[in-house]
C-alpha cells in the first residue's frame, strides 16, 4: 500500500541549520521577553537571533507561537533544575533553591502567560503540560523530604505548587534578593515539621 504524503512516517527530520535557527529564535525571545516584555518587536528578536524576519516566521507563524515556546522552554529548564537539585541536595534547600529559581524567572513568564491566556484561554494545552511536568518534579522533592522528615507529612503537591504559585505572583524584577530570601525561608520554615 502506497503512503501518504502526509504520512508521519515520510516526513524528513529538520535540518540541522533549522533546529539551530529554531533554537537561537527562542533563546533570543527569552532574552528581549525578559528585558523589553513579551511585545518587543518581532524584527529584533530575529535581529538577536541572527536570522532574518522571514525565517523567524516560518517557525513561528505568531507572536503568540513564538511566545508559547519560550513560555515552554523556559518551564522545562525549570523542571531539570528541579529535578538536578533534587538529585544533589537535601530536599529542604533543593525546595529552596527551587523557589529562588522560580521567583527568578516569575516576572518575564507571567507576561507571557498573560499573552498565552489571552490567545489560548485558560485551558490552553502548554498550560496543562507545564502544570504535569511542574508537579511531577515538585513532587519528586516533596516525596524525599516527608521520607527525611525534613518536610511535613501532611502536606501535598497541590498545596506546595498553590504556595510556590503565590510567592511567584508576588515578585517584580526590582525585589530586594534579601526580601526575597527572607520570604522563600519563611515559605520552607512552615513546610518543615513543627519542633517537637
Amino acid at each position: 500500500m502506497a503512503t501518504s504524503k502526509t504520512d508521519p512516517s515520510t516526513r524528513r527530520a529538520p535540518r540541522a541549520d533549522a533546529v539551530r535557527n529554531r533554537a537561537r529564535i527562542v533563546a533570543a525571545a527569552r532574552e528581549l521577553f525578559g528585558s523589553d516584555g513579551p511585545d518587543v518587536a518581532l524584527e529584533r528578536v530575529a535581529e538577536t537571533a541572527g536570522v532574518g524576519i522571514g525565517t523567524l516566521y516560518r517557525n513561528f507563524a505568531s507572536r503568540e507561537a513564538l511566545v508559547e515556546a519560550a513560555y515552554r522552554t523556559q518551564t522545562e529548564e525549570i523542571v531539570a533544575t528541579g529535578h538536578r537539585l533534587a538529585a544533589t541536595l537535601p530536599p529542604d534547600e533543593a525546595l529552596v533553591a527551587l523557589l529562588h529559581e522560580f521567583l527568578r524567572t516569575a516576572a518575564v513568564k507571567r507576561g507571557m502567560r498573560e499573552v498565552i491566556h489571552a490567545q489560548l484561554g485558560a485551558d490552553a494545552p502548554v498550560f496543562e503540560d507545564v502544570r504535569a511536568a511542574t508537579r511531577g518534579m515538585i513532587g519528586t522533592i516533596l516525596a524525599a523530604g516527608q521520607a527525611a522528615g525534613k518536610l511535613r507529612s501532611d502536606v501535598d503537591v497541590e498545596m506546595v505548587s498553590r504556595l510556590i504559585g503565590g510567592l511567584s505572583m508576588t515578585s517584580s524584577d526590582n525585589d530586594d534578593p534579601a526580601v526575597s530570601e527572607a520570604m522563600i525561608r519563611v515559605v520552607v520554615d512552615g513546610l518543615r515539621p513543627p519542633a517537637s
